[in-house]
């Protein structure tokens, strides 16, 4: 039992080491021995548990994602109603952006954007968010069904209007916004509700 609790705290410094210097260097301009100086790990390791640099690179970038923690849809909607469900949804990707700015900073370099194997893992874990909070949205509104494709759009311009949120705030500071972040993702939930609500008449 301690072994495997020691092997998968070694694999978590390896991934968390490998993220910041592809974050920081770029995946190119980081090497494997410099993964492991920073994790305090032989550098066999790297291999052993990922293989090699790109799968280890594929690894962080499938499961660093929040598209894994959107996938618990029905943990959001137990017991609530829709809104204060999809309102901690949004607040639960904002926290998520703030605490993985690496992965940010990584998925979106010049460098990853023109990864073609990359840009498409990263477009199929976009599609996971707005699909995971799209049957939400169906779920939380049987009575009033609406067109194929509606609920994942409105998903879409609810976490891309987070996105933009975060990196105004990120970029700019907390002054960026005269709201606060609970304020401001409770505003988008109404304001989409409202218009889906206008969408089923």
């Amino acid at each position: 039992m301690a072994k495997s609790k020691n092997t998968d705290s070694k694999k978590e410094r390896i991934l968390a080491a490998a993220l910041k210097l592809f974050s920081q260097k770029g995946f190119h301009g980081t090497s494997t021995k410099e993964i492991a100086n920073e994790s305090g790990v032989a550098e066999g390791l790297i291999f052993y548990h990922f293989g090699d640099k790109r799968k280890l690179l594929l690894h962080i970038v499938k499961n660093f994602s929040f598209a894994i923690q959107a996938q618990k849809v029905d943990g959001y909607l137990s017991g609530k109603p829709l809104e204060e469900a999809l309102v901690q949804y949004g607040q639960e990707y904002l926290q998520f952006l703030k605490q993985h700015i690496d992965y940010l900073m990584l998925i979106w370099s010049p460098e990853m954007i023109q990864d073609e194997v990359v840009s498409q893992e990263v477009f199929g874990l976009i599609g996971n968010i707005e699909s995971a909070g799209g049957n939400m949205l169906k779920q939380g509104m049987e009575s009033e069904p609406l067109a194929e494709g509606t609920y994942e759009v409105a998903m879409s311009m609810l976490m891309s209007s987070i996105f933009l949120y975060f990196m105004i705030h990120y970029r700019f500071g907390q002054s960026a916004f005269m709201y606060d972040e609970e304020s401001y993702v409770r505003k988008l939930v109404q304001l989409l509700l409202h218009g889906l609500h206008g969408q089923s008449q």
